[in-house]
């Protein structure tokens, strides 16, 4: 039987310790708009136009489809450029308080709706989801709440040309 002195001991149970910190650590508590970052927002509706090209940075490919990574972040440092099966999309998405999926799909609403000024509208789309539209130009910006695979209430934003 192997010895562990003392300091590996106190190394290993902080190792120990940190990992269930972070496990257990309980879903976002603020509001979905404090990670909204209005310009970034405004920057990516205006990329897609050419594909979000001005955007894109180190991108990789999946089973999937292609997968960039961008500097501009509008929600939560959670955003991508992804390729799929259809045309190009912007998309962020992150973890909100459980039970809050509602309001917290309402506060976004309301504060993308003001970023994004009065000649955008908003309406229902497929899935309880949001549809934001601007009569002088083509993307669209669906927001949706939903609970993840892991029982965590997310909420995502796409941006579509």
């Amino acid at each position: 039987m192997r010895m562990i002195s003392m300091t590996g001991r106190a190394l290993i149970g902080g190792a120990v310790m940190l990992t269930l910190g972070a496990c257990s650590s309980g879903p976002v508590q603020q509001s979905v708009t404090t990670y909204l970052d209005c310009d970034d927002l405004k920057q990516a509706v205006a990329s897609a136009d050419n594909g979000f090209d001005d955007l894109k940075r180190g991108g990789r490919s999946t089973r999937y489809g292609r997968i960039w990574n961008t500097n501009v972040q509008a929600f939560d440092n959670a955003c991508s450029i992804v390729s799929a099966s259809g045309p190009t999309y912007y998309t962020c998405s992150g973890r909100i308080e459980a039970g809050a999926g509602t309001s917290q799909l309402e506060a976004a609403a309301s504060g993308i709706g003001q970023c994004l000024g009065p000649d955008w509208s908003s309406s229902p789309a497929e899935d309880g989801a949001l549809a934001f539209h601007n009569a002088a130009s083509t993307p669209t910006l669906t927001l949706k709440s939903f609970e993840n695979d892991r029982e965590a209430q997310m909420v995502m934003m796409r941006i579509d040309p």
